[in-house]
């Protein structure tokens, strides 16, 4: 099938014009708005974003093209002449409401392609996090006969979807990679490695694909539950809810497109391992290529053309005059060029060493204010701590003057009162004055949409017998 069945052929045209960052912020504008509100957008409110993108410098000569197919009497307006543009180019759709007003519609091919670019624009990353966990969950509850059909395509999509995001993990690596060995400054190199790449690559994917999403940990269940939904009649009850939904022309259909997305689960579950052994190697490599940077830098004084370059920097007049001769100093100092034996290696080039130059950083003074108020941030964290002292004293303020209470008359006034609760039970032994016993019979308590059974705190004495 080709793309153009699907998408106007004059769909791109804004996109390759120059005026292609002033439609794309006028697409994104009305995108933007377009999810905030439940109802379609007003031509009068779509009028007003396009006239606020228009006010950018030059904005309304490079957008020109807009009025090449209207007659003079439509050229009165140019941000009308914007939208009307966009609905030929099949970015927009003007719909007549119930009160003969226009609305500005998204087609669905748009909201899909915007949504795309949104998140290049604000540089959003697809997430791992929890990706591997989700399908493990998705299907643990699919074998317990609960909407199977539509629960496997659901592990099917996202399947997929992390195959996709691990490959694009390790082309961002690549790119890290080539950024360190370009960067001629350690501060760069370190805030590198500690900044962007630990951003980007580590907290948002990796830490979490080699801890607590590890494969090894959810694997074989998946594998098992692919098998159990195989063996049963799952997939045979699916296979009917399909056909009696539409969504599939005979039974048999239905059935081999099922048995078709459980053998992809199953097949890119097995050959995950490769996938990250590549991701491990290209994280090893970035590590690898950071490190050797600054050893470059920080060697540079021991080797010979390190300590020329210091000489020679002292005995210039001023660090201009020894950046301006920088470059005649670098070939007077090379005694030879290596010369690679593959001119398209992607090997970096090798330079003279330049010696290593710490640079103070500057920093803002925090004032008084800042510091009392950290330090009182501190201070609510640490009491929010529970510790053995804090459930004895919350347990002896719950009795009181009475020797014993139910679960079910505490009230819960803040969330820590939850976690408090918790260790209350789980410290009800009698070494903190008070002993947790459970109640026969005892009712299901509801207390803000928490749940657990009855039971009863009764004061007890800690006192040793002589």
């Amino acid at each position: 099938m080709s793309l153009f069945e699907t998408v106007p052929a004059n769909l791109f045209r804004p996109l390759a014009s120059p005026g292609a960052a002033i439609y794309t912020q006028v697409l994104l504008a009305l995108f933007a708005a377009t999810k905030q509100q439940s109802q379609p957008l007003s031509r009068e409110r779509a009028l007003s974003l396009v006239e606020q993108q228009l006010e950018q410098p030059n904005a309304e000569v490079l957008t020109s093209d807009a009025h090449e197919e209207e007659s003079e009497l439509e050229q009165n307006n140019h941000a009308s002449a914007i939208l009307r543009s966009l609905r030929a180019w099949g970015w927009l759709r003007f719909e007549q409401q119930s009160d003969y007003s226009s609305a500005i519609i998204l087609p669905d091919y748009a909201f899909r392609l915007l949504q795309l670019f949104e998140d290049l624009a604000t540089k959003q990353r697809q997430h791992l996090r929890g990706m591997i966990c989700g399908i493990h969950d998705v299907l643990e509850k699919a074998c317990t006969g609960d909407a199977p059909h539509d629960r496997l395509s659901n592990a099917y999509d996202q399947t997929l979807f992390l195959t996709q995001a691990l490959k694009e993990l390790q082309h961002n690596i690549g790119l890290h990679i080539q950024t360190v060995l370009k960067t001629l400054k350690t501060k760069d190199v370190l805030e590198h490695v500690f900044g962007s790449y630990r951003k980007d690559i580590v907290d948002q994917a990796y830490h979490q694909l080699r801890t607590s999403d590890h494969l090894s940990r959810y694997r074989p269940a998946i594998l098992q539950f692919l098998h159990k939904i195989e063996r049963t009649n799952l997939i045979d009850l699916s296979a009917q809810h399909l056909v009696s939904r539409g969504e599939a022309a005979s039974f048999e259909l239905a059935y081999n497109r099922l048995s078709e997305q459980i053998e992809t689960i199953r097949s890119h579950f097995e050959q995950l391992d490769q996938l990250i052994r590549v991701i491990d190697l290209r994280h090893s490599q970035f590590v690898d290529s950071a490190v050797r940077n600054i050893e470059l830098f920080l060697s540079a004084s021991t080797s010979t053309s390190g300590q020329l370059h210091s000489i020679l920097s002292h005995i210039l007049p001023n660090p201009e005059a020894y950046a301006q001769a920088s470059p005649e100093i670098n070939e007077l100092l090379n005694i030879y060029e290596v010369q690679l034996t593959d001119q398209q290696s992607l090997t970096a080039p090798t330079r003279a060493a330049v010696p290593f130059e710490s640079q103070a950083d500057s920093y803002i003074p925090i004032s008084e204010a800042d510091i009392e108020q950290a330090q009182a941030a501190t201070l609510r964290q640490l009491r929010r701590s529970i510790s053995r002292d804090r459930v004895r004293r919350y347990a002896l303020q719950l009795l009181g003057d009475a020797e014993q209470r139910r679960g079910s008359e505490i009230e819960l006034e803040s969330i820590d009162d939850l976690s408090l609760i918790i260790y209350l039970r789980s410290y009800g032994d009698g070494s903190l004055g008070y002993k947790v016993e459970p109640i026969d019979d005892g009712v299901w308590v509801e207390r803000d949409g928490v749940g657990f059974r009855d039971f009863l705190v009764r004061r007890v004495s800690t006192e040793q017998p002589a």
